[in-house]
């Protein structure tokens, strides 16, 4: 298993932009182009996460509300418990691929808690895209407002976009049943799947980001296309923070922001 991890305690200059890449994959992320307009707790709390496998690829965004603990935990209880299994792991139906994913959420949610304290219980929204290809099979789970965006050779889309209320992962002690309910799902078959996208809100928020996200990531797309597969991917997650940091500058309002994008490696 390949993997790119990046942490928003570890990058607090504004406008410095950390970046990893490993051949198909590649994660950049950001305090942000400005200072946040709004009351916050740490200086960054997003967490962006690409990986890749012998039978799949995915990416995962977490954005931490009152601090960075929860978007830390919720990634790395993925890539501890998951990852592994989810891109080298056995071949699966959608229906179990479904089931594997809601409960995943649940332990992400209890993880959360774990990292809550008497004083201090941050929240974190959290979104994750897996691409099965040997199933062809697009799996994918949203709480929040982080984004998720799907490439395919003719078109970029954006897939399970945010409600106009939604709930974030650490809010409550949910069942399976009950994140059935509040938490985005998607589980289908996608033959032809050339790249996932995984963005925090700092790219779109109002008044702060891009007035559109999918064209954003579809430029970024459509750039990184022609270069070798080892650059594809860390040049697509560059430019998606990129774009997202001039926005910032240009409204004088920024929020972190973190981008993962997994390229599908048997491209080349």
């Amino acid at each position: 298993m390949k993997r790119a991890l990046l942490l928003g305690r570890a990058h607090l200059a504004f406008g410095e932009v950390g970046e990893l890449r490993d051949t198909n994959l590649g994660v950049a992320i950001s305090r942000g182009g400005a200072a946040k307009p709004y009351a916050h707790t740490d200086p960054n709390e997003d967490a962006v996460l690409a990986a890749s496998g012998a039978r799949g690829f995915l990416v995962a965004a977490a954005d931490g509300h009152w601090g960075l603990r929860a978007s830390e935990a919720a990634i790395e209880r993925l890539h501890d418990a998951f990852v592994s299994d989810w891109v080298d792991g056995p071949v699966r139906s959608a229906d179990r691929w479904y089931q594997a994913v809601l409960h995943a959420l649940v332990a992400l949610n209890d993880a959360v808690f774990a990292a809550h304290a008497e004083d201090v219980k941050p929240r974190t929204t959290f979104a994750v895209a897996l691409a099965r290809p040997e199933e062809e099979l697009l799996v994918a789970a949203s709480i929040g407002d982080s984004h998720l965006f799907v490439a395919t050779p003719g078109a970029v889309r954006e897939i399970l976009p945010k409600p106009r209320k939604f709930n974030v992962l650490g809010q409550a002690r949910w069942s399976a049943s009950k994140l059935e309910q509040i938490a985005r799902f998607d589980v289908h078959p996608l033959a032809a799947v050339e790249a996932l996208v995984a963005a925090t809100d700092g790219l779109s928020e109002e008044g702060i980001g891009v007035a559109d996200p999918e064209a954003v990531v579809r430029t970024a797309i459509d750039a990184a296309r022609p270069l070798p597969l080892a650059t594809r991917a860390c040049t697509a997650a560059r430019a998606v923070v990129d774009a997202a940091l001039a926005a910032h500058v240009a409204q004088r309002a920024g929020d972190n922001v973190g981008a993962a994008v997994a390229w599908k490696p048997s491209e080349e």
